[in-house]
């Protein structure tokens, strides 16, 4: 039995598994645990790839670290999405972090991921600093907005966003509209949203446009790149804030912070790995000026060169 999935509209990968383990429609999508040759057990969402126990790190780390790491005192998170507790995990890794609000569409997704990757979660879901909200991330997000305006509720430090592609309902958190109402959380100006870019290679139009859509809200937008596995291919994380933003000169700024805050270094996002995170690919510039990069709006959410994914 294989798994095959389409990585761009020309390109794909295919997942040899071994069985599958656990099948559910939920509220909102059909979820599966299945157990492949290559990557260990996978989480699948409506068919597509994402997650594996193997090399989860190489998204993960970089989504999380170099955001909490370049800020000079993090202490509230807020996390959109990443119902499998990878991103969570390594957002507990940081004794400074006090509270972190988990926003995540689909509780079923949460379960299966208790039970199917502790080796993933490790015991995240268990923090006693985790408030969990589940329902629609955008929904929150315009609802949190209004709490601090009345002065209900307190801003937050780290704001990382885990999602599946854009599109479909899920195009409604990548729009300019969106990021303007994740900005309007933001605890001070060292504040700083994180989030996937899409792979410049498969989908330079989604990447290009993401980071047009970002720039257009926030002053400063760095870019990272590694490759992730799971994805088969180069893949993006884009950090943005009107003040710092991780660059590729911080090197000796990270190895002294993850000393400091850190009981563990992590595998990728560490000195000797930043300058190869951080270092501008050629591939970036060429996906930065694509043709159809755009500002994504709400009148208009669907991204240039959008695939059937399956």
């Amino acid at each position: 039995m294989e798994i095959r999935e389409n990585i761009s509209a020309y390109s794909g990968v295919y997942y040899s598994v071994k069985e599958r383990l656990a099948s559910k429609q939920t509220q909102y999508q059909k979820a599966e645990i299945v157990d492949t040759d290559a990557y260990g057990k996978a989480l699948l969402l409506d068919e597509c790839m994402q997650v594996t126990e193997r090399w989860e790190y190489r998204y993960h780390e970089p989504l999380v670290h170099p955001s909490i790491l370049i800020h000079p005192s993090p202490k509230r998170a807020l996390l959109i999405g990443g119902g499998d507790g990878g991103t969570l995990r390594e957002i507990l890794r940081y004794k400074s972090i006090e509270a972190v609000d988990f926003a995540e569409l689909d509780s079923d997704v949460v379960a299966f991921s208790k039970k199917y990757f502790p080796s993933i979660h490790r015991n995240a879901f268990d923090d006693p600093r985790v408030t969990f909200h589940y329902g629609d991330g955008r929904a929150f997000v315009e609802r949190a907005g209004e709490e601090l305006r009345s002065g209900n509720a307190k801003g937050y430090d780290i704001i990382i966003m885990d999602m599946t592609d854009p599109m479909g309902p899920a195009s409604a958190l990548y729009t300019v509209e969106f990021f303007s109402a994740v900005k309007k959380l933001f605890r001070d100006k060292d504040s700083i949203f994180t989030m996937h870019g899409e792979s410049p290679i498969t989908w330079p139009e989604a990447f290009a446009c993401i980071g047009a859509t970002l720039s257009a809200v926030f002053a400063n937008v760095s870019t990272a790149v590694c490759f992730v596995p799971m994805y088969g291919t180069l893949w993006s994380f884009k950090y943005a804030s009107d003040s710092a933003v991780p660059k590729l000169s911080d090197c000796d700024v990270i190895e002294k912070r993850i000393a400091e805050r850190l009981e563990e270094s992590p595998i990728i996002v560490n000195k000797a790995m930043w300058t190869p995170l951080f270092a501008q690919d050629p591939v970036i510039a060429e996906a930065e000026s694509h043709p159809s990069r755009r500002i994504i709006s709400d009148s208009d959410p669907v991204f240039p060169g959008t695939y059937d994914a399956v």
